[in-house]
């Protein structure tokens, strides 16, 4: 079975209409047959680990439907505006979107979902697409943001309005993190795993 990591969100549930408007400036939201739900198209600024991905996401689609020629896709991305929205942007979907409530709580957990493996290791990789969800989470006064890595742990890189470094592996056992963070970032993923992971 392939890697499914996931940026994953705490916001207050009154701030989803905020998050969705946040999503539609960045790209669309397509609502999909179960089971596979929500699915997000997004723009990103561009960096190398996206447009390494972006090329191998050419290159296979264009191997799976030709006679294997490799497309000049290195030297003009105005022909893959698909990919490419412009010359200093990539897209990248499906992103899965989901949500849950924390039970007796203002707070819900917004998951993006990576779609493969290869869009799991670029949401590990890429400073663009972090950098986005630093942003959003400023911007929706987030609680909490993290990378659920699955068997590699959890990366914060947000908490309560600021950006945070903190890791834990996949027992919540605390890596790296702040004293002041420690407590909380276990107590997120607990909540978290009850909801998403059991």
């Amino acid at each position: 079975m392939g890697l499914n990591f996931r940026y994953v969100m705490l916001v207050k549930q009154a701030d989803e209409q905020r998050l969705l408007a946040h999503i539609l400036q960045a790209g669309s939201i397509q609502q999909l047959p179960e089971p596979f739900g929500t699915c997000l198209t997004l723009t990103f600024p561009l960096d190398d680990a996206l447009l390494w991905y972006l090329q191998g996401s050419i290159d296979g689609a264009y191997n799976a439907y030709t006679d294997n020629r490799k497309p000049k896709y290195f030297l003009n991305k105005s022909e893959y505006r698909d990919h490419f929205p412009t010359d200093t942007s990539g897209r990248v979907g499906c992103i899965y979107l989901e949500s849950k409530q924390i039970q007796a709580s203002d707070y819900s957990f917004f998951s993006f979902d990576a779609a493969t493996s290869a869009m799991s290791r670029l949401f590990q990789h890429s400073l663009s697409i972090r950098n986005w969800f630093l942003d959003l989470s400023g911007i929706l006064e987030a609680e909490a943001t993290f990378l659920d890595l699955e068997a590699e742990g959890y990366e914060f890189i947000y908490r309560q309005g600021q950006p945070i470094g903190a890791t834990l592996t996949q027992d919540l056992e605390v890596k790296i993190a702040a004293e002041i963070d420690q407590q909380a970032v276990v107590a997120i993923c607990r909540d978290y795993d009850n909801l998403f992971l059991l």
